[in-house]
């Protein structure tokens, strides 16, 4: 509810509204000055008292300017209530002294009165309108009664003077609704655009950080969006190519050449290209992106590597299946197997060549049981209890363990660009993946070098905003070749190993949504396993979704 104090509608058809009626006033008492000197309307304005007519009109010219000044060099012209109101008080007066000088209503100045009610209803609110409206017909009743009664001018008329104050009663009130209904317009329109850039903010955000590269062309060959996963897949992040907004595709040659052949051959199907020696392979698809008379084209780009690893998912499933139900099988007859070498191994007067086979039997044994455990594991993998960790921490705690029951003399070193960085893994599966990296880091480590020897670095690319943590060693490294086939099943460059250790550590990470990689070797940099983890909020929307 209003109290006495002056109320500006906050909305910005009020601030709009008083600044044209600044205006307006000012052009008013500019046009009112000139004509009173011109002559041009001498027989009706001033003409009952010129003196008044004329000290009024500089008078308010001299008003108006001053408002506009303030309105031009300081801004303060629509900033103050009290102000605006008072300057609606003073246009009244201003104008009935016009009215008087003039002869009254029939001179016509009543209308500008009209204007002024009309301007105060979009100013104000329902009640400083109607007061205003109030303040016009008092001061025209009594400008009237004051000239009938007091002056003695027998022209005048009471009726048209009370018709006048009925019309601006009805101009506040019917300047008032439209008024609100344009501000209620006013504020669905906001609305509107708010939620209309919310749910843009809300796509650009999924788009960024989808995993699937996004690119769209408009039909002038020029990228009007690309998400964070293109830039990475194309290697802009890694070289001086530009791919921004308003750049040209041709900054991917191959992209460029699959794009210009698709346009001319939508039916046929991109083959998967490479963007270096060193890089993954890209699987682009076209689609075409009709919005009204723009014709642009959206393409997306996939890691083969996901596609190959799903192949690869399905295909051991069977293999997993089938080891689960046969593990028990084959165990019951290893575990004699070994007992009874063990067993053999303990007679005495046993030769050293028979004691050697027997250590043989027993070594290989508890091999062929490893190779069952991990590839059981297959068919048995369970779903992750992810929590939120403290990375560094959380590594720092798990290399004291890992140490401690550490045969050789290792060592590792932990490099961190932010202490507080979260990810979200489960901890039991985060732990079977770092021992499998670290066993195969201080292993290869050995082989050239005196010392097991390993790095772990956890930081946070700004491109993609995805904690990494990359596990460095001292050995000879992995050519581009075999980059992929590190993670392959059963594919091992040891002796000793079973080549499921990567394979299974790449597993964990993905039911965890992270990446496992192994970043080749560049520019004479060492080579080095780096694990992807997702983004906390990503993460733990997928685990509740599943």
């Amino acid at each position: 509810m209003q109290t006495g104090t002056p109320s500006v509608d906050p909305g910005h058809l009020a601030q709009g509204a008083a600044k044209v009626y600044i205006y307006y006033r000012f052009a008013l008492s500019i046009v009112l000055l000139a004509i009173f000197y011109s002559g041009t309307a001498s027989q009706v304005f001033g003409v009952n008292n010129p003196q008044l007519y004329l000290l009024t009109s500089i008078s308010y010219t001299l008003l108006a300017s001053l408002t506009l000044a303030f309105l031009l060099i300081w801004r303060k012209g629509t900033s103050s209530n009290p102000l605006l109101f008072t300057h609606f008080f003073l246009d009244l007066i201003a104008l009935i002294l016009l009215i008087h000088s003039s002869g009254g209503p029939s001179s016509g100045l009543g209308l500008l009165m009209l204007i002024s009610v009309a301007a105060s209803s979009l100013v104000f609110s329902n009640q400083l309108a109607l007061l205003t409206a109030a303040l016009a017909s008092m001061f025209l009743l009594t400008e009237e009664l004051y000239s009938a009664y007091i002056i003695g001018d027998t022209t005048r008329a009471i009726f048209p003077a009370g018709l006048l104050g009925f019309m601006f009663f009805f101009t506040a009130v019917l300047f008032r609704m439209l008024n609100e209904r344009l501000r209620r317009s006013e504020q669905i329109a906001l609305r509107e655009s708010d939620q209309a850039a919310h749910l843009q903010n809300l796509n650009e955000m999924i788009i960024q950080r989808m995993l699937t590269g996004i690119v769209v062309v408009n039909a002038d060959g020029k990228i009007e969006l690309i998400n964070n996963a293109a830039i990475e897949l194309l290697g802009a992040e890694k070289t001086d190519i530009s791919l921004d907004s308003g750049t040209s595709l041709r900054s991917s040659p191959v992209l460029q050449e699959g794009y210009e052949n698709w346009l001319s051959k939508p039916w046929q199907k991109m083959a998967a290209f490479k963007v270096s020696e060193s890089s993954t392979e890209i699987q682009a698809k076209f689609a075409n992106l009709e919005r009204g008379e723009s014709k642009s084209t959206i393409i997306f780009l996939e890691d083969t590597r996901i596609a190959a690893q799903n192949a690869q998912r399905l295909k051991l499933a069977s293999l997993g299946r089938l080891t689960g139900s046969i593990a028990h099988e084959i165990r019951n007859p290893l575990g004699a197997i070994s007992h009874a070498a063990q067993l053999l191994a303990e007679e005495e007067g046993l030769q050293r060549s028979s004691q050697r086979l027997s250590e043989i039997i027993i070594k290989h044994t508890q091999r062929l049981n490893q190779v069952i455990e991990n590839v059981s594991q297959l068919s048995r993998r369970k779903a992750p209890k992810a929590q939120n960790l403290h990375l560094e921490s959380w590594l720092s705690s798990f290399i004291d363990d890992y140490k401690t029951s550490c045969t050789n003399n290792c060592s590792i070193e932990i490099e961190t660009d932010n202490p507080a960085t979260i990810i979200v893994f489960d901890t039991s599966q985060l732990h079977q993946v770092l021992t499998n990296l670290l066993e195969n880091a201080h292993r290869h480590s050995l082989e050239y070098s005196s010392q097991a020897w390993a790095r772990c670095v956890c930081h946070t690319p700004p491109l993609t905003q995805r904690p990494c943590l990359d596990i460095y060693d001292r050995g000879a490294g992995i050519s581009a070749e075999l980059a992929n086939q590190v993670f392959e099943p059963f594919y091992t460059t040891s002796h000793t190993g079973s080549g499921l250790g990567l394979y299974l550590a790449r597993e964990l990470c993905e039911i965890n949504f992270a990446t496992l990689d192994y970043m080749v070797a560049e520019n004479n940099t060492p080579g080095f396993f780096r694990i992807g983890f997702a983004h906390p909020e990503q993460a733990q929307q997928r685990l509740h979704n599943d």
